[in-house]
């Protein structure tokens, strides 16, 4: 079990975070720190990249931070360009221990008996 906190928070808890002024949120990062949770966020070290860009700057709001057991389990995390806002979607990948559900010879086949009734005909 974990648990996951993401979103656009409109703010940061570092000023790393941030190019120009930073909105800085205490209430945030006391809530990350007394969750015990990690930034998913994995950039590459020399290279930031940031979530939202403003003709004023530049900064990482959008946040997904997650307990240090899913963090074992990240594959890994990217930064997308998102056509609905003006923000980059953040992506986070984790591995899952569930069983691998196999059917048959690896194929799906609907249930044909469906054809037959009046509501699927008519829709």
């Amino acid at each position: 079990m974990g648990t996951i906190l993401a979103g656009d928070f409109n703010c940061v808890i570092s000023n790393a975070d941030c190019t120009g002024q930073s909105n800085y949120s205490k209430a945030l990062e006391s809530s990350v720190r007394g969750l015990d949770l990690r930034d998913a966020w994995d950039a590459t070290p020399g290279r930031t990249v940031y979530t939202h860009y403003t003709n004023k700057g530049a900064s990482n709001i959008d946040r997904i931070y997650i307990t240090e057991n899913l963090k074992r389990k990240q594959q890994g995390s990217e930064a997308v360009a998102s056509a609905f806002t003006d923000h980059m979607a953040i992506v986070l990948r984790l591995s899952i221990d569930i069983p691998c559900v196999t059917r048959g010879k690896g194929y799906w086949r609907m249930n044909v008996s469906y054809l037959g009734e009046p509501h699927f005909q008519h829709r």
